[in-house]
């Protein structure tokens, strides 16, 4: 579904066979092979309706994790944009960029 990264984080979102949507963040200093440093799961999906954007929104303790996805043209090149909001709306933000995912992982 979703495979983006940038200099400090690497996140995979994918579908389990039973359709529960799960996110997974890596500090890059691990490999992607390694234990997640964070599993999230039971995400929920919203999408625009020009197809163009796709939100993930996954809770944990008293935050919520929210990935956006922005669609470019060619499909190769789509942003992410990754926000923590922790229980008194304060929030952080990370710009990733889509990355490809590894041919052993598919």
């Amino acid at each position: 579904m979703a495979y983006c990264g940038d200099s400090q984080f690497t996140i995979r979102i994918d579908r389990l066979h039973t359709g529960e949507i799960r996110y997974l963040c890596w500090h890059k200093s691990n490999s992607i092979l390694a234990k997640p440093n964070l599993i999230l799961r039971n995400g929920k999906i919203k999408e625009s309706d020009e197809g163009l954007a796709t939100e993930y929104e996954f809770h944990y303790k008293e935050c919520t994790y929210t990935v956006e996805q922005l669609r470019s043209e060619d499909g190769q090149s789509d942003l992410f944009f990754v926000e923590v909001t922790d229980k008194d709306q304060k929030k952080s933000t990370w710009k990733m960029e889509q990355m490809s995912i590894p041919k052993y992982l598919i």
